[in-house]
């Protein structure tokens, strides 16, 4: 067997300074999918670089075969790995140190495999293997999109918008890599069981529901994996999304294409949108969109992360420099045991440290009733509620 050297970097991932293993992807850490994608591809981890031998960053995120792919068409030689031209590609690379765009796509230059020959490294192209997909946005939003669904992702995590892109690249992966023999007689049974044809009531066939759960008859639950213990409360409705073991969506709330985490609490009427929620975090936005939630962090209603420019793409922050995203789209990160009070707007991409606490000032806040007659319309004034002057 090829033998896989994975190299730390010593990234410490903003705003919660947790090492790239740890970064939760459909609430698992990135050191367990990084694992299983190397016993998938065949490869040994060896603890010195011993050529000849695969050399990945230990903040990479992809699947085993498009690893073992690379070190196939490698043929021992010294090679690197360029991710062929794609949707996927245009949309995961930004803010990615050590990689570098190509006339062939993007060449990753810490996947590289080493013969231990002084030769220079050829270029392998791996395909992701995506399907495209049309999304049809208002003209204001920038018209139709382009969503590029990997069957085989490659990327690295620097960043948290990385972690954002990751969880959908997940998605992806998991759906379209599911053999046509275990999919076939499983979508056969979701239609039997629907006694429809309509993809919806398809869907709410299709789920993992794991022991001890509280679906309430009004809830929604479509195409998505539940832990243990897990409460969905009236009216609310969760799709496409991963959640933890004893996470609590309440009534109303709305959870597409996300993943919460466990014990994490999705609050009332709240919208989680591409999200991703760590344990024990509680959410109670109106809406919250690409945006990550760190550990015991709570947000409460009446603050909006915004999440859309209309002039440019978002830029965010790595290591000192602004870099752009490549998207208007994007909200911004909490770190860990936040407390985000009410009345706070905060841009698009924007990180917020861990332990944050971030409150309106006191003279934006009403704290003293002032004399006044009835029907005076009343002002706040630092802090007091005074007559308005004409």
């Amino acid at each position: 067997m090829i033998g896989v050297y994975v190299q730390e970097t010593g990234r410490r991932v903003a705003p919660f300074d947790d090492p790239p293993g740890s970064l939760l992807i459909a609430n698992r850490p990135l050191a367990q999918w990084r694992a299983e994608a190397l016993a998938e591809a065949g490869l040994t981890p060896i603890e010195a670089l011993e050529p000849p031998c695969l050399v990945i960053p230990d903040t990479l995120f992809a699947s085993g075969e498009i690893l073992r792919r690379f070190v196939a068409e490698s043929a021992g030689r010294d090679a690197v790995l360029v991710l062929a031209e794609s949707v996927f590609g245009r949309g995961t690379t930004p803010v990615q140190p050590h990689v570098t765009e190509t006339e062939q796509g993007w060449r990753f230059e810490q996947i590289r495999f080493i013969s231990g020959r002084d030769e220079a490294a050829t270029d392998v192209v791996v395909d992701p293997e995506e399907h495209v997909h049309q999304l049809d946005l208002p003209e204001i939003f920038g018209g139709t999109t382009e969503l590029g669904l990997p069957r085989h992702p490659v990327m690295t995590l620097h960043h948290w918008v990385h972690l954002v892109w990751a969880n959908q690249a997940a998605i992806s992966m998991t759906v379209r890599r599911t053999p046509l023999y275990q999919a076939i007689p499983r979508v056969l049974w979701a239609i039997l069981r629907a006694r429809s044809l309509d993809p919806w009531r398809i869907q709410g066939k299709l789920n993992q529901i794991g022991r001890g759960c509280d679906i309430h008859p009004t809830a929604t639950v479509e195409a998505s994996v539940l832990g243990d213990n897990v409460t969905v409360g009236p009216y609310a409705r969760v799709w496409l999304s991963t959640l933890g073991d004893g996470a609590r969506v309440l009534s109303g709330a709305e959870v597409e294409i996300s993943s919460v985490g466990p014990k994490a609490t999705v609050g009332q009427r709240t919208g989680l949108r591409l999200c991703v929620v760590y344990p024990e975090a509680f959410t109670s936005q109106v809406l919250m969109q690409a945006c990550v939630v760190g550990r015991r962090t709570i947000t409460v209603p009446g603050s909006y992360a915004i999440d859309l420019n209309f002039d440019r793409d978002v830029r965010v922050m790595l290591d000192g420099v602004l870099h752009s995203t490549g998207s208007r789209f994007l909200g911004s990160a909490f770190g860990h045991d936040c407390r985000i009070g009410t009345g706070l707007w905060l841009a698009s991409g924007r990180s917020v440290p861990n332990g944050t606490w971030m409150v309106r000032h006191p003279e934006a806040v009403i704290q003293r009733i002032g004399s006044f007659e009835p029907g005076t319309p009343v002002v706040n004034v630092g802090g007091t509620l005074q007559p308005l002057e004409p």
